[in-house]
């Protein structure tokens, strides 16, 4: 820790100069202590040492200089916050499957509402609703899990997720969309957070859910002038369901564009592959750009 007359030694700056770019930049700012004298850490003095260096050596002002540093230490500052939330996720995720793992839901329910007040829902949903469900998936694969904690946390879950869907307002004329499961699917949480997130975006989502029967499926898409049909399909036995449904679409006078999620995607064949979409959101956001759904 320096005082401004140590400081002032160390740099070669005057006390009158430093408290001047102190006041005009607002870039390397000392704490102070309760009397008001001004405390410079080690940082600072690193900082003062940059700019003046940076003004002898690139020819720049003070001001540009300061300009400079102020960039440098906010891009530090976005990627040390990153890697903050990326731990804080690991953390959330876990305290809140171990809650619901003992049926706890009141201190779920309390994590999950200080996650939502402090975070925006899409990303509280994809980074820890997601990696809980994975994690649920893969303990009952194990038998770790019983078959009712597997369902007892996927529905509270959905129920959170549904919370927002039925209050996320949409435009006034939107543009809409139907969300199904083929036949005998009924996993179906991946499609709700994909209707979410269109829904979000101005489109209104008709959503129906697992296990859809292929009947009245055209009458939906005609009576209502849907652009675009999501599938979500986790199981390779049922594929042909799916592709019972896509011929169905295929029928239709004005075709509507399909989008296909779910762990099954994979075993799809080549011809749907310009269909398939992954769950990670920054793939939903860069598709979410690139497609003219109003067209």
């Amino acid at each position: 820790m320096y005082g401004i007359k140590k400081i002032s030694e160390l740099i070669g700056v005057s006390p009158i100069t430093l408290r001047a770019w102190e006041n005009r930049y607002g870039v390397i700012k000392p704490t102070r202590t309760e009397g008001g004298t001004r405390i410079y850490t080690q940082e600072n003095l690193e900082d003062l040492k940059w700019v003046l260096k940076e003004k002898e050596n690139n020819k720049v002002s003070i001001r540009q200089a300061m300009i400079a540093l102020n960039k440098i230490k906010n891009q530090k500052n976005k990627h040390e916050l990153s890697i903050l939330n990326d731990i804080s996720y690991v953390q959330l995720t876990h305290d809140i499957y171990d809650a619901l793992v003992h049926y706890n839901t009141s201190h779920a329910s309390k994590l999950i509402h200080t996650a939502l007040s402090t975070c925006d829902y899409e990303k509280v949903f994809h980074h820890v609703f997601v990696p809980i469900l994975h994690k649920v998936g893969e303990q009952w694969h194990k038998a770790e899990l019983s078959v009712a904690q597997e369902h007892f946390i996927s529905h509270y879950l959905q129920r959170k997720i549904l919370h927002f869907f039925e209050d996320n307002p949409i435009g006034k004329q939107p543009i809409k969309a139907l969300a199904i499961c083929p036949s005998k699917e009924l996993h179906n949480i991946g499609l709700l957070l994909f209707s979410l997130f269109l829904r979000k975006r101005g489109v209104d989502v008709i959503y129906v859910g697992e296990n859809t029967p292929k009947d009245n499926i055209s009458s939906i898409i005609k009576i209502n002038h849907i652009k675009l049909v999501c599938f979500s399909i986790t199981l390779d036995d049922h594929i042909i369901y799916l592709e019972d449904f896509i011929k169905e679409i295929e029928k239709q006078q004005n075709q509507p564009d399909y989008i296909i999620g779910g762990h099954a995607v994979k075993h799809l064949p080549e011809k749907y592959q310009d269909h398939i979409l992954s769950g990670k959101l920054e793939d939903w956001e860069k598709w979410f750009e690139s497609i003219h759904l109003d067209k």
